[in-house]
């Protein structure tokens, strides 16, 4: 995957960029002020397929080139253009706190068996070093029968993460299968509590 991006001066309003293919970014952090460039909307696009946590290297104009982050992505509520980034500065030497999705493999022997699958949380908190990021992080919910459940605390370690997540938060679990309406069979088999009860009374 590609992880740098040329970023170049802003020309013309926001809206004549985005008709030529860029989309406005701003750039900050590590002490310095804040600066406005634009970016190649499809190189953009293609990194947040891939790996929107990734550690980017930007060419600024005049410049040299920066370590940084994706901080905050703005975009078209309804045909999800992108409108603008906000890269934030980072040093590679410290810690920095950010979210790993996770990607779950393996089919859970309880959703065999008919159970539900029911996630409660995409995503992780962490602090560690910009080299030590993944894109997602694996976890095999093969095992999980109905009723089971995996909290943050049942997750494995990973080399040079701190976690920030609290360890009784719930990711998923496999609930029991929806209550099924009655059959005709069942109904007919089922006594008539009401005929029951007057049978008993005129004894």
């Amino acid at each position: 995957m590609n992880t740098t991006v040329r970023l170049t001066e802003r020309s013309g309003s926001t809206s004549s960029q985005r008709r030529k293919g860029f989309v406005p970014v701003v750039v900050y952090g590590a002490g310095s002020d804040s600066q406005s460039f634009t970016a190649d909307a499809k190189t953009i696009t293609g990194i947040l397929a891939n790996n929107p946590r990734a550690v980017l290297t930007l060419e600024l104009p005049d410049s040299g080139k920066k370590n940084v982050v994706i901080q905050e992505i703005q975009r078209q509520p309804v045909s999800k253009q992108l409108l603008h980034i906000d890269f934030q500065q980072i040093d590679m030497k410290a810690k920095l706190d950010t979210k790993v999705a996770f990607h779950f493999t393996g089919e859970p022997v309880g959703v065999k068996s008919g159970g539900v699958q029911q996630i409660d949380l995409h995503e992780l908190d962490i602090r560690t070093l910009p080299d030590k990021l993944t894109a997602s992080f694996e976890v095999d919910i093969s095992g999980l029968d109905i009723g089971d459940q995996l909290l943050v605390s049942d997750l494995p370690k990973h080399e040079g993460w701190e976690v920030l997540t609290p360890e009784d938060t719930l990711i998923v679990r496999i609930a029991p299968p929806a209550a099924q309406e009655p059959s005709d069979e069942d109904v007919a088999a089922e006594p008539d509590t009401a005929e029951a009860s007057g049978d008993d009374k005129a004894e």
